[in-house]
């Protein structure tokens, strides 16, 4: 039959071998996720890789995300600079002037009585105290946070906490485009050893 049709093998096996590799392809990054529960029984026992690996994924994950993107310390000196920043000063600022207005508003006339620049010692003085006091703070978190903040736990108990649905939609919302390739890679692949086949068999006959 073969010899009657020549062209038949070029074009049934690059045909049949780019389905059989798409659909192996498919098959694969269908299995990341699926079964989501282990399927048989003994050495024929099949899970999805992302269901079987979640806790190995979710501790190399939360290590990787404490030493190379957020550590204890980065947390604890963000929190010191934001307490000490220009911003959160004028704002303190702002209501010890504030609460000054107030106060000397509820002594009513007496406070017409008061020198200006003993006001303005008063509320420069009371201004020093609340950013000494803010800069401890922060000082004193820096240290409490850097020996006491798990980035790592909180990390993994997040992804251990994912339900697979949720799991699944995270890589196919970053990762989509790239394992669609993969899968018509498999196509293309296919159709070359169809090709090749094909090649074979014309030159064996």
């Amino acid at each position: 039959m073969l010899q009657d049709h020549p062209l038949l093998p070029w074009i049934v096996f690059p045909l049949v071998g780019a389905l059989i590799g798409y659909a192996t392809n498919w098959l694969a990054v269908k299995m990341l996720f699926r079964p989501r529960q282990p399927w048989g029984a003994g050495v024929l026992k099949f899970q999805g890789v992302v269901p079987r690996r979640q806790e190995a994924l979710a501790d190399s994950i939360s290590e990787t995300v404490q030493d190379e993107l957020i550590s204890p310390e980065d947390v604890a000196e963000l929190v010191q600079k934001i307490a000490t920043s220009e911003d959160v000063r004028q704002k303190l600022q702002s209501k010890v002037d504030a609460l000054i207005a107030e106060q000397l508003q509820s002594l009513g006339p007496m406070a017409s009585f008061l020198p200006g620049d003993l006001v303005d010692r008063i509320k420069l003085r009371i201004e020093q105290e609340i950013f000494s006091f803010v800069e401890e703070m922060g000082h004193d978190l820096h240290g409490v946070l850097g020996s006491k903040l798990d980035v790592k736990g909180k990390v993994r108990e997040r992804i251990m906490n994912f339900e697979l649905d949720q799991m699944e939609q995270l890589v196919l919302k970053v990762a989509r485009k790239e394992l669609r390739h993969i899968e018509i890679l498999g196509g293309f692949l296919g159709l070359a050893v169809g090709l090749v086949e094909a090649g074979l068999l014309q030159l064996w006959n």
